[in-house]
């Protein structure tokens, strides 16, 4: 009996109590948050909103945590009160701010905040089946600025050269798009042209490829590339890498 009520009390231990408290608090914030990215990723709410949601819970996490921390040293302090539930609050915590770290506030400091990505900033491919909102320059001031980052932050972005004719290449470009399942929305060979729309992140995030391919005077054909975001300022790095890997995969198809 005595054990009993020993261990009902260590229960109602502040101990306890913040240890709970902070791990229902850091469950409840990151439940909320996912909840708001996969309604986000099934476009049951807007792709912002649902982002917005998910880092606005990163808050109620870390004050959760605190009040976990703060039962746990007591816990230690006063050698009372089951610990683990502090302790498991502290760890998804830290699994949460960790994913956050790597996937958006290190990719935000690596690259620079841009989401229109081209091989070509003198003249860059156009869209014709997408209207390029009237924000895209966002946030620089005017075309040259953007330029200027641009060249900047992506020196190494830029068009190829494929021995095959513009008919061939484009129809490599239409073949490893639809097998990344990629949507296409717009395909005109005699233009020399295809668009499509393809997705970033768990959320889904929609952003707007063209591939162009040119003539040159030598047989050989030069292929362009242009990634732009539908929403958003900073795309993380996503449309260069997508342009990269995707002219890569080109080349290799072409041998």
């Amino acid at each position: 009996m005595n054990e009993t009520v020993a261990a009902s009390k260590a229960k109602k231990s502040w101990a306890w109590k913040l240890g709970v408290i902070g791990l229902v608090g850091v469950a409840g914030a990151i439940i909320v948050g996912v909840i708001a990215m996969t309604f986000a990723r099934y476009d049951i709410i807007d792709k912002i909103t649902g982002f917005l949601w998910f880092m606005g819970a990163q808050p109620f996490v870390l004050g959760a945590a605190a009040i976990a921390i703060v039962g746990l040293v007591i816990g230690f302090v006063k050698k009372s009160g089951p610990k683990w539930p502090a302790g498991l609050a502290i760890v998804m915590a830290a699994a949460m701010v960790g994913v956050i770290w790597m996937s958006v506030a290190v990719p935000g400091g690596k690259y620079p905040p841009m989401h229109d990505i081209t091989t070509d900033v003198d003249d860059p491919p156009q869209f014709v089946a997408w209207e390029v909102r009237e924000d895209n320059l966002r946030p620089f001031e005017s075309m040259e600025e953007w330029r200027a980052a641009h060249r900047e932050g992506y020196p190494d972005i830029a068009p190829i050269v494929m021995n095959q004719s513009p008919t061939e290449a484009l129809a490599i470009a239409r073949a490893l798009a639809e097998e990344r399942g990629w949507q296409i929305t717009d395909s005109d060979p005699q233009a020399g042209r295809i668009e499509a729309i393809s997705y970033a992140g768990y959320i889904r995030f929609r952003d707007h490829v063209v591939v162009e391919v040119t003539p040159i005077d030598d047989g050989s054909t030069r292929v362009d590339m242009r990634s732009t975001s539908e929403v958003g300022v900073s795309d993380l790095g996503y449309n260069a890498k997508r342009i990269e890997e995707f002219l890569t995969a080109m080349s290799n198809v072409a041998g």
